[in-house]
């Protein structure tokens, strides 16, 4: 939502937020609580399915504490950390109402009402333009984003810091957007779309392949022989690889976001045994080739043949994913589910729960492909817009 000129001593807000002056009350389920992730929505499931989500303690934990971390109740602003709680949920705002998931932006929205509007100065505009056309563009279609778009956040006074923090807090609320929209779906309530509300376009992005590639940041990663030993620490958490790799240091930049992340993915991912789901490795791969992410649908294209995937379905998916149909009744529903969630969250809805049903998936196995499509539309922005990605 653009910003509008109320009044000049109001500054320039989103059009949700109020003054003090015209403060409304705010329905109290919107407000800051211990459950500002999934919301108090997963109450309206019916209670055995609800245990799918529930019993995943560590994975609704972390999320929790991701939430925690990138929205407090105050931000002690620094030379280092830019980025006021305004900026935050302004911007967490935008991307609510870019997936068109009403409760979320209703929560958003609330809690950004309160706040103290930026300064309406030329510099201060400026900067509040660039963070939602960033914000925006990063939420819609993550292709759009160029290394240039870095470069005018850093010409407008962000760190390398806030860099990483601001992309990480567009990934999940990316996230958390389609996760509320698996709970509405779970519920069996209907899909709420806006009147002419956008779809996002197709990306243009060609080049799919099995082959390795190798991932390099655009912006400086944290130095190991000067990073904390909390830095260290997380990067011994991540992944056994995180030292030597340009992903895991650069987002070593905050490390409570990282920390978060990484423990979100391994709940997620990883099965009892270390064992790949054939599913999931399905899932993460189609949204990452949706959302154009050559790095991401090639790993786990790969991890998809190596749980004894058909090589002729990681075919058709880098070939044309609107043109091609596979004769397997298990995989184009599959596609499609993966496709709505990713496009189109504000659609989501039973029936396309119901696609995955009655091509034989059960519950449990649908909440994984759900997750690993939630978690992909996270991790795809972070890694095409952070860095790029080459053959090795």
């Amino acid at each position: 939502m653009e910003h509008q000129r109320r009044a000049a001593i109001d500054g320039w807000y989103h059009e949700t937020q109020t003054s003090q002056q015209r403060h409304t009350p705010l329905d109290p389920c919107q407000t800051h609580d211990t459950d500002s992730f999934l919301l108090g929505l997963e109450q309206k499931i019916e209670p055995s399915l609800r245990r799918l989500l529930t019993q995943r303690n560590g994975l609704l934990f972390a999320a929790q504490t991701c939430y925690n971390k990138l929205f407090p109740q105050e931000i002690s602003v620094s030379r280092h950390q830019t980025l006021s709680l305004y900026d935050r949920l302004s911007s967490a705002l935008t991307v609510a109402q870019v997936t068109g998931i009403q409760p979320l932006c209703s929560h958003y929205a609330a809690r950004l009402a309160p706040l103290n509007c930026p300064d309406a100065s030329r510099e201060s505009n400026i900067r509040q333009t660039h963070l939602a056309q960033y914000a925006r563009l990063l939420a819609t279609q993550p292709t759009l984003i160029n290394p240039s778009m870095l470069t005018q956040l850093s010409d407008v006074g962000l760190s390398t810091q806030d860099i990483v923090l601001f992309t990480q807090l567009i990934g999940f609320v990316s996230f958390q957007a389609r996760l509320l929209a698996v709970i509405n779906a779970l519920a069996g309530r209907p899909a709420t779309v806006l009147p002419g509300f956008p779809r996002a376009e197709e990306n243009s992005q060609r080049g799919f392949s099995l082959e390795l590639r190798r991932w390099h940041a655009y912006l400086p990663e944290v130095d190991l022989k000067k990073a904390s030993q909390q830095q260290l620490d997380v990067l011994d958490f991540c992944a056994p690889d995180a030292h030597e790799s340009s992903f895991y240091k650069l987002l070593a930049h905050d490390v409570a976001t990282l920390e978060a992340l990484s423990a979100i993915t391994t709940h997620i991912m990883q099965q009892p045994g270390d064992q790949k789901s054939s599913p999931k490795e399905w899932a993460a791969a189609a949204t990452s080739r949706i959302n154009g992410c050559l790095f991401c649908a090639g790993i786990h294209g790969r991890y998809y043949l190596e749980t004894g995937g058909e090589s002729s379905h990681i075919d058709q998916l880098f070939d044309d994913i609107q043109a091609n149909k596979s004769s397997d009744k298990t995989v184009d529903p599959l596609v499609k589910v993966v496709q709505t969630l990713t496009q189109s969250p504000e659609k989501f809805d039973a029936a396309a729960l119901q696609l995955l049903l009655d091509a034989d998936y059960q519950h449990p196995q649908i909440v994984d492909i759900l997750l690993s499509t939630a978690l992909y539309n996270w991790l795809n922005r972070l890694i095409q817009t952070l860095g790029d990605s080459r053959l090795a």
